[in-house]
């Protein structure tokens, strides 16, 4: 789940989209099976197979491998650029991967909070609380100070591609900004509405061309992300009646975009209805009603309407309901034809779909998404599975004991997990 970060709090979204409200693996072999049988013509196969393998004759299979560990208080860690940047409360390190030596180390006077790391532009963004917060960037490949800044009521959206975008002021305006990384300075500064949505997602890991802004009464400007140009605007009709009844809103809005396409979601006064427009003009293209309502999000052959209770696959082209699944209440896109989704249980468990029928492919237990690597939870242990080209599913790589799973971070070929024993953990996928 994507996150915000206000201020050095982490303010969790559904699906990573704010909405606007206005109401096997195998089992491990036996030690004692094995019998050691040592024989000269075994050896020579043996040692023929090992050579093959070196010269590339068969595909090395993908294992998981501890590379680091740290064993005291860790505020925040991040993977990228082939190192391991990663803070305590008084100071930022970088460490290289794999050998998980340490290349440098930053002090700080505040208490370092959340870290940031832009690749592109080789800058390591740090957020510190003390008697005021504040936001200062580092060279990545040094430490040294490039930058820095008073950080109260910022709220930081991404930092990616040179640039950092975040809002500031929450009353009845709030203004969007974007910096150049490494010198801080001001590319361009837009006023939004801050109760309103902000997306599309991809936005969020500095991935957009765009932004979209829609306003809590349905005014929408599209913006670019590079200069901050308005690329299109128009009005939403969101002006909806309220309903004291608490348990079933009969008045509910959520705001999508999913590629190019901006998706509304709605229900008045118990009528449901989902519409599409293109966001470039913004116009709309269909409305579907009577259907699900939800947050959209894309799912392949499908899109995804999802409102926690149950997740329904619509056809993108008008809408019309393909699949309904009242047991998960949130799916995700996988690959092409699987999605990953949970159920609706306070200890969610999770399993792979067909995309296209909604069906369960594979029940997956305790499970969480990072990238394309699944962690499974049994009991202490936590298996890392991968999925494999040569059958079609997954295949279990190895596992972790006592790790906190549902806090790990994926980046490159690295998975990085603080344990439930204190320590913070790397280990290399390869």
């Amino acid at each position: 789940m994507p996150t915000r970060v206000l201020a050095g709090h982490a303010e969790p979204m559904v699906a990573g989209v704010p909405l606007i409200d206005l109401d096997r693996p195998s089992p491990a072999p036996d030690p004692a099976s094995a019998r050691a049988r040592v024989r000269p013509a075994l050896l020579l196969v043996a040692l023929v197979a090992v050579l093959l393998a070196l010269g590339g004759a068969a595909p090395a299979r993908r294992g998981l491998t501890p590379v680091l560990s740290v064993d005291e208080p860790v505020t925040s860690a991040e993977l990228g650029a082939g190192s391991l940047f990663l803070a305590t409360p008084k100071e930022v390190r970088r460490y290289a991967l794999p050998a998980g030596t340490r290349d440098w180390t930053t002090p700080s006077e505040l208490s370092v909070q959340n870290l940031w790391v832009d690749e592109v532009a080789g800058v390591v963004l740090v957020l510190a609380a003390g008697d005021g917060d504040s936001l200062t960037a580092l060279d990545a490949r040094s430490g040294r100070e490039l930058w820095t800044r008073p950080a109260g009521d910022t709220l930081v959206i991404s930092l990616s591609r040179g640039g950092l975008l975040t809002q500031t002021g929450f009353g009845e305006v709030a203004r969007l900004t974007l910096n150049d990384s490494r010198t801080g300075q001001e590319r361009w500064s837009r006023e939004v509405d801050p109760a309103g949505f902000l997306g599309p997602d991809d936005m969020y890991e500095g991935r957009s061309s765009m932004i979209v802004a829609v306003g809590a009464t349905g005014s929408v400007v599209v913006l670019s992300y590079t200069d901050g140009s308005v690329l299109a605007d128009g009005v939403l009709d969101l002006n909806l009646q309220t309903t004291t009844d608490r348990s079933v809103p009969a008045n509910f809005t959520s705001v999508s975009v999913v590629g190019d396409r901006l998706y509304l979601s709605r229900r008045v006064l118990g009528r449901a209805s989902l519409a599409a427009y293109s966001v470039r003009p913004l116009a709309e293209l269909w409305r579907a009603e009577g259907g699900p309502t939800g947050t959209v999000t894309d799912c392949g052959p499908v899109l995804c309407v999802a409102d926690t209770r149950w997740v329904t696959g619509v056809d993108p082209a008008g809408g019309a309901v393909r699949w309904e699944q009242t047991a998960w209440g949130v799916a995700y896109r996988y690959d092409g034809h699987r999605l990953f989704a949970y159920d609706n249980q306070e200890d969610a468990r999770a399993a792979l779909l067909d995309a296209a029928s909604g069906r369960v492919l594979r029940p997956l237990g305790q499970s969480r998404q990072l990238g394309d690597l699944i962690l499974r939870t049994d009991g202490s242990r936590t298996f890392v599975t991968v999925p494999d080209p040569a059958t079609g599913d997954l295949r279990t790589v190895g596992s972790m004991v006592d790790a906190a799973w549902f806090r790990c971070q994926a980046g490159g070929d690295y998975l990085v997990c603080p344990t439930l024993r204190g320590d913070t953990a790397v280990w290399q996928v390869n």
